[in-house]
């Protein structure tokens, strides 16, 4: 959890400092500002792929981790194998959660 946080605050972080529209007060709609994020987010990998160098621009916002690092979470579509995986793992969460409410509930009375 907390590597997964992590990884998308540094995301953020550098959206934020390429893109500076999310530093600024919104001017548009909601249903508008919700399609900014994964819009800037699909440039600035378009950017990565067809102009490596320009990460370089950000080496001092980025670790090496990330340069290099880039993960396998986009390699293609998942397997029904690990959706499956990803399934079973969410409805456990799911389950634990709602387990700890109810203990907690019933503690408080």
């Amino acid at each position: 959890h907390a590597m997964l946080r992590n990884a998308v605050e540094r995301i953020f972080g550098v959206i934020k400092r390429r893109f500076r529209i999310l530093l600024l007060p919104p001017e548009y709609k909601m249903d508008i500002q919700a399609h900014i994020p994964p819009a800037l987010c699909l440039v600035h990998n378009v950017i990565r792929v067809h102009d490596p160098n320009d990460m370089m621009d950000y080496r001092n916002v980025l670790d090496a981790h990330i340069l290099t690092d880039t993960g396998n979470l986009a390699n293609g579509p998942p397997t029904e194998q690990a959706r499956t995986r990803a399934s079973l793992r969410r409805d456990q969460i799911a389950s634990e959660m709602w387990e700890a409410y109810n203990r907690e509930r019933i503690q408080r009375g």
